[in-house]
């Protein structure tokens, strides 16, 4: 029976298109809500008593593919600066361009279609647009309204909340669980000690466990991880990480995935699937993309991220203007080929040339400083060897509705997929205690 490490091929593998097909799961989700479809009620809630809808499985998959590409990233990587540089490199740009598109482009759109002229958009209400710029710029959301605007949609009329890019919540707790990994990893814990990420993955676990039973239990003490969707991702997150450290003993098999398929139905109708369905769906997940033929999903760029951040403020003015009285069926399609158009220009014009900065060093200035006064436990950088590949073409949902809360994660703010036939870095030590060292694709990481 092969095990992960030997089935999973780093740079040919479905990867890419389950991270295209989440971020479509999230835009189809949100266009019930959004287009006032169903009375805004996704029909998947329902059918798993109010646990779980697409969006919610979507934001599922993205954290657990994140937390294994995340930790490979970091393994891979010379320094932990580094690791930060590349984390910073795929998620704040496209970000930035998008909270400047929306409140240059789309919400004067938006001001204009309520009132016949832009005269007042820049100034004269609580919520601007160059306040939304500003309180959101690090990536908390802390504005998600503009001038006052979106009264006229069906999610202001259902569930009296406004938004125009209500799915961005989620790069925070993304972004915090890449902090995480950088800090475990200059300790040894990710190279020399997984069984200790394991063990942090089980106190995650048992906080879901205690907060599901009772969701007021925790938050008193410990306001950090009280915040229940923070555990909830970060315990998704862990089980990425714990896949990848691991996968040299994790065994990929028909039967386990059927096994897996029929824990994750069931636990979807019964309380036990936060604690139990979401690990035999992150199985699932990579069972997927190793067995799945769709291999090529990222071969003109990698848009599942621009999909993500683009779609919300899309379906929303298509809602103000009306096209959701067209039928589900038309709203999904014209939004999501609006939507798709937004992400390739998202991915060829920001995302790709920013991570072609993340080969630039640090200013020697700056190394030099840095290697005479970083802590004495901040681990060497290690030398990178240059290796041909082993085999040719080896390798930041709509969550229950809340206020202010509407979006699925986007774990999509990871590495791309990697290149086939790629000379690869590996580190010069042997990644001990974490399964046999592999050579990996360097294509997107170094």
């Amino acid at each position: 029976m092969p095990r992960l490490s030997e089935a999973f091929d780093p740079s040919h593998n479905s990867l890419a298109f389950l991270r295209l097909f989440f971020a479509a799961m999230v835009l189809v989700s949100h266009s019930f809500p959004l287009g006032g479809f169903n009375h805004g009620l996704e029909p998947t809630y329902k059918l798993t008593d109010s646990q779980e809808d697409l969006g919610g499985l979507a934001v599922a998959g993205f954290f657990v593919i994140s937390g294994f590409l995340v930790t490979r990233s970091f393994v891979t990587s010379s320094t932990a600066l580094r690791y930060m540089w590349k984390r910073f490199l795929r998620i704040f740009p496209g970000f930035w361009v998008c909270l400047l598109v929306t409140a240059a482009l789309i919400a004067p759109l938006a001001y204009f279609y309520q009132h016949n002229h832009l005269t007042g958009y820049l100034g004269g209400h609580s919520d601007s647009p160059l306040r939304y710029v500003q309180v959101n710029f690090w990536l908390g959301m802390n504005q998600y309204n503009i001038d006052h605007l979106l009264g006229g949609t069906p999610w202001a009329r259902n569930f009296d909340q406004r938004a125009f890019d209500g799915s961005l919540w989620t790069l925070i707790y993304e972004f915090k669980c890449y902090i995480a990994i950088a800090v475990l990893g200059v300790f040894g814990v990710l190279r020399h000690g997984r069984y200790g990420i394991l063990a942090v993955s089980g106190a995650l676990w048992a906080v879901l466990l205690v907060e599901t039973r009772n969701p007021h239990a925790v938050a008193p003490g410990f306001p950090v991880i009280g915040d229940p969707w923070m555990v909830r991702l970060a315990f998704l997150f862990s089980l990425g990480t714990l896949l990848f450290l691991f996968q040299e003993k994790i065994p990929i098999a028909g039967w386990l995935a059927a096994m897996a398929g029929a824990v994750f139905v069931v636990s979807l109708r019964t309380p036990i699937y936060p604690e139990v369905g979401q690990i035999a769906f992150a199985y699932l997940c990579f069972w997927l993309a190793v067995r799945l033929p769709i291999r090529t999903a990222d071969r003109y760029g990698d848009f599942s991220y621009g999909l993500y951040i683009y779609a919300f403020p899309v379906q929303q003015m298509a809602s103000l203007n009306h096209l959701n009285r067209w039928g589900l069926v038309p709203y999904v399609l014209i939004t999501f080929t609006v939507s798709l158009g937004l992400a390739v220009a998202s991915w060829h014009i920001v995302e790709k040339p920013a991570m072609s900065l993340k080969r630039l060093g640090m200013p020697t200035a700056w190394q030099a400083t840095w290697d005479s006064h970083k802590p004495k436990w901040w681990p060497e950088r290690r030398p990178r060897s240059r290796v041909p590949a082993e085999t040719p073409g080896v390798l930041e949902g709509a969550l229950p509705l809340q206020p202010a809360r509407i979006g699925a994660g986007s774990a999509m703010s990871d590495e791309s997929e990697f290149a086939p036939n790629a000379s690869v870095a590996v580190p010069s030590e042997p990644y001990s205690n974490a399964g046999p060292t592999r050579a990996y694709s360097s294509t997107t990481d170094d």
